[in-house]
């Protein structure tokens, strides 16, 4: 078979196929089009899993330890006794921490939050700032902090904060 009759025999038949697939009916081709990236699932927190969405947030300052219990999770942050504590971090570690809790898990319903010193004491520690929160109040964590213009004044304003009078004594110069 020559060159040409190849050529030729080649053209035949890609116009036969295409012809063929214009015939085949597409109406189930006619499907709606499917997102690439879909919204995952909430997150079932249980203890089993808890330390894994925490290891997503980054603080400002250490966590030292995290409790899941009934629907709350207790969530304590800690600074050395000469470590300087600045409260819009604390602010910005509260938003961030309920925010991820919120709206990445679906049986979370309290927050609570607490700001340690730690002690010559092993097992003693000393209450800075708390805070807590409730789904009841989830749209008030429902914006990416990004999205928010004074962190400080919104968590001051949404939350219950309970600041410790020693720590103003302890960050006063």
């Amino acid at each position: 078979m020559s060159v040409p009759r190849r050529l030729f025999a080649a053209i035949a038949v890609s116009a036969f196929l295409a012809l063929m697939l214009s015939l085949v009916p597409n109406a189930g081709w006619n499907q709606t089009d499917v997102p690439t990236f879909q919204a995952s699932r909430p997150i079932h927190l249980s203890e089993q899993n808890a330390l894994d969405l925490f290891t997503t947030v980054e603080t400002h300052y250490n966590i030292k330890r995290i409790k899941w219990e009934n629907s709350s999770v207790y969530v304590d942050l800690a600074v050395k006794p000469k470590e300087t504590v600045e409260l819009t971090r604390v602010y910005r570690d509260f938003y961030s921490l309920t925010h991820e809790l919120f709206t990445n898990t679906d049986n979370v319903k309290q927050v609570y939050f607490r700001m340690l010193e730690e002690t010559d004491e092993p097992r003693e520690q000393r209450l800075l700032v708390a805070i807590d929160s409730s789904r009841a109040k989830e749209s008030a964590v429902s914006k990416p902090i990004a999205d928010l213009q004074d962190v400080d004044r919104y968590v001051k304003g949404s939350f219950p904060v309970r600041i410790d009078p020693y720590f103003y004594e302890r960050i006063s110069p």
